[in-house]
């Protein structure tokens, strides 16, 4: 995929200078030095059309960000496990088992202010000078574009705002129409009781106003220009926008039934995201340069910097996508051993009793089996644990468990790494299976088998596939057509309405969805490490160059899976319809299944994440103590919320769910 050149409005962009400073809502209110109505129009371009290119184009709202992708990955991985981090759950050479968190070790506080900080400077500026714009404008010489820019960005900054309270629950909120500081009007922090029929009430007003649009051939051609997040097509902003009016519906759903069930029913024969291409979101090849992804910018660098976060989860592996592993025993000394000698995989794809994202999404372990990890403690002391089937696995039927002779173990890719007993393993074959126990085990906890890089050949369990992950063309995926189709199967489940169809039918289709859209980003992956940008040069060529055996047919697995589904009670099909949200954003969207666990709490009586037993659940965000010192009458009204521990309004709730050890 080429870099895109802009065009007319490329001048503009170069112009506009973001805000720098984060931790000041004041600075909201920077005037982006040299950005003129008078310099737009000696560009050709409205000053409306730039400032909305220029949303489309801020940090970590359309598409992904290094430094808070890394913090989501990070951190937010240690809350709901879209990947497991292996030294978190095996003792040796990790952690210990006691109670932790993520509000006091180092990062989080890119974790917990990034979506605030920006949701309160670079997010709301072109949106805000837009609008002064917009209002200042004779309505008479308001062009049809001007205001379809304005509309678009109404409904990108409901999106942000939707994202904001979702993580905070109060945030300074900006009425739709006010150009809030620039003209003199006082922000106001609103929570999500009030947020939430906001945008709801703009969102339904935005898609009435398209629905009635009509542009010229040249006014689209324009458009097109300008709109580097849907080429120009009003219809698929139209999807978009109703598709976030039923992600708010479905998030209000614990505390407001009533809106839930008339949102659904407004979005009766609208537009929605509905096809494996309906993706929204910018890939961080269309607005960064090349030569700048790998090494310092892009979603992309934050994947290669969180190696240690790419195991895979058993959850999804097995729980979730029916791959299992095969449980084999052997009576070593008079001792009945248990190992995993393989999985259904090689049949169950074939067949459409497996998965077929089990081999678009990961990778196998260098023997080639896919098996992910727990997140439940294990320390060793059950000699049939299930991690220790894992690596049982690899010695059990090697030469060395009945060879006194042998006193060397070798594995991985080529047998290309070792492991030399000791003197009284080597003297005693009884004492064999717990030596290489215990030293594979250090191995995975320590990445010793990864070197801490994800994409090398001698991985010791399952693992986050490098080719749709590194895929430097992947839009960041702010909303995407499967969860439309969840939330629609999660609507007709939970009695708020069906007005496409029924639950059975979207959850098959979600499925469907997903399996095509997780294949075709792994193979049109075209980047190598000698293109521009490269793939790093840790990565093993091998693992690069490792395309899917074939395309699996999606509709026979969906089908097998919709037939399950048939059979489970409401609360086993709303977990099964959660299972599929965070299997089908896992790291690449953390929020949108955060979301979705805290609000679904409630209904289901427990987490429906796959949770660390060691750490602590986390309600919310905090937010930034530099507010305290900067805006101490804000912090009087925020203060009294900012904890962790305390459940946000939508979900309904006021006690704090907790793991096993808290």
């Amino acid at each position: 995929m080429k870099y895109i050149k802009f065009k007319s409005f490329l001048l503009i962009l170069l112009m506009l200078s973001f805000v720098a400073c984060k931790d000041k809502l004041a600075d909201l209110y920077q005037n982006p030095d040299g950005y003129s109505k008078e310099l737009a129009d000696k560009s050709g371009v409205s000053v409306i059309a730039g400032f909305f290119t220029s949303e489309l184009t801020q940090g970590f709202l359309l598409s992904g960000d290094y430094g808070s992708c890394y913090h989501q990955i990070r951190s937010g991985d240690r809350i709901m496990a879209n990947a497991v981090q292996i030294y978190q759950v095996v003792p040796e050479g990790g952690s210990a088992f006691s109670l932790a968190d993520v509000e006091h070790d180092w990062g989080t506080g890119g974790f917990n202010e990034s979506v605030f900080n920006y949701v309160n400077t670079s997010w709301m500026t072109p949106i805000l000078w837009a609008q002064r714009e917009y209002n200042k404008s004779p309505k008479e010489t308001r062009t049809t574009l001007d205001t379809l820019y304005i509309t678009l960005l109404h409904a990108i900054k409901g999106y942000a705002y939707q994202r904001a309270t979702d993580m905070y629950d109060k945030v300074p909120y900006i009425e739709t129409g006010s150009a809030g500081g620039l003209d003199g009007a006082k922000i106001t922090y609103l929570g999500q009781s009030e947020i939430y029929p906001k945008i709801l009430r703009e969102f339904k007003s935005c898609d009435s106003l398209l629905a009635k649009i009509n542009l010229t051939s040249t006014q689209q051609a324009l458009f097109a220009k300008q709109d580097i997040l849907l080429g120009g097509s009003i219809l698929n902003w139209r999807k978009f926008i109703n598709s976030l009016r039923l992600r708010c519906a479905m998030n209000v759903s614990e505390v407001m039934p009533g809106l839930t069930s008339q949102v659904i029913s407004d979005l009766s024969g609208a537009p929605l995201l509905s096809a494996n291409t309906d993706i929204v979101g910018i890939a961080d090849i269309a607005v960064i340069a090349p030569n700048r992804i790998g090494d310092e910018l892009g979603i992309t660098r934050a994947f290669r910097e969180r190696a240690d976060d790419c195991r895979a989860n058993k959850k999804f592996l097995q729980d979730v996508m029916n791959c299992q592993p095969t449980i084999s025993t052997r009576v070593v000394n008079g001792q009945t051993l248990s190992y995993f000698s393989g999985d259904n995989s090689g049949m169950g794809l074939q067949n459409g009793t497996v998965d077929p994202r089990v081999s678009y999404i990961f990778s196998p372990d260098f023997s080639g089996r896919y098996i992910g990890v727990d997140t439940k403690w294990d320390n060793g002391s059950d000699i049939n644990s299930y991690f220790n089937k894992i690596m049982r696995g690899y010695y059990i039927n090697d030469p060395i468990m009945t060879d006194i002779s042998k006193t060397t173990f070798y594995y991985g890719k080529n047998k290309s790494k070792s492991i030399v007993l000791d003197a009284v393993s080597k003297a005693d074959l009884t004492k064999r299976d717990a030596f290489l126990l215990a030293a594979l085990r250090n191995e995975c906890a320590n990445y010793n088998d990864t070197d801490y890089s994800v994409g090398k050949e001698n991985n010791l369990v399952s693992e986050y596939n490098i080719r749709p992950q590194f895929n430097y063309a992947a839009k960041y995926p702010v909303i995407h057509a499967v969860e439309t189709e969840l939330s629609l199967a999660e609507a007709a489940v939970r009695g708020f309405g069906s007005p496409n169809g029924s639950a059975r039918d979207h959850y098959k289709n979600a499925i469907a969805l997903s399996c095509d859209y997780w294949y075709n980003l792994n193979i049109s992956n075209q980047y190598s490490k000698q293109t521009s940008p490269a793939l790093s040069s840790t990565m093993d060529d091998s693992r690069i160059n490792t395309l899917p055996a074939m395309q699996y047919n999606a509709s026979t697995y969906a089908e097998f899976a919709a037939q399950k589904f048939d059979t489970m009670t409401n609360q086993q099909k709303v977990q099964a319809i959660f299972n599929q949200l965070q299997l089908h954003y896992n790291m690449f969207n953390f929020e949108v299944p955060y979301t979705a666990a805290r609000r679904l709490i409630k209904y289901l009586g427990t987490n429906p994440a796959s949770q660390y037993d060691r750490f602590k659940w986390k309600e919310r965000m905090t937010y930034p103590s530099s507010i305290q010192a900067s805006d101490p009458a804000s912090w009087t009204i925020i203060s009294p919320f900012n904890n962790p521990d305390l459940p946000l309004w939508f979900t309904g709730r006021a006690t704090k769910w907790k793991n096993a050890l808290e």
